[in-house]
């Protein structure tokens, strides 16, 4: 995985050296964090403080340019992509949500 952001982050001229170590680490930290992703719990996980986290999450990224870098070393040109979203882990409040009806739940097997 590690390769393929550098790659990206590389590509990418208005990220310092400083900034790509962070969103490295930061990513690695993803991967292996355990419950809530705040501050505290990815200090846990990784190198970093929570005090670095947070100076760091002030300053503008522009993450959607990154993961476009990223999915065009993965992906060849002239592919058909699909995009899709499975929210059975979600839990529904059904009638508590406003403008929400009901959806399949694939984990409980039936509508919610």
């Amino acid at each position: 995985m590690d390769s393929i952001v550098i790659t990206a982050l590389d590509a990418m001229s208005n990220v310092k050296k400083h900034q790509k170590t962070f969103i490295v680490l930061l990513l690695s930290a993803f991967v292996v964090v355990q419950g809530k992703a705040d501050f505290r719990n990815l200090s846990r996980y990784s190198s970093m403080s929570e005090k670095r986290f947070s100076r760091w999450y002030r300053r503008f990224f522009d993450f959607f340019n990154l993961n476009c870098l990223i999915l065009s070393d993965v992906i060849s040109k002239g592919t058909e992509l699909i995009a899709a979203l499975d929210a059975s882990f979600m839990t529904k409040s059904c009638k508590k949500t406003d403008e929400l009806g009901k959806f399949w739940r694939g984990c409980t097997a039936r509508s919610e």
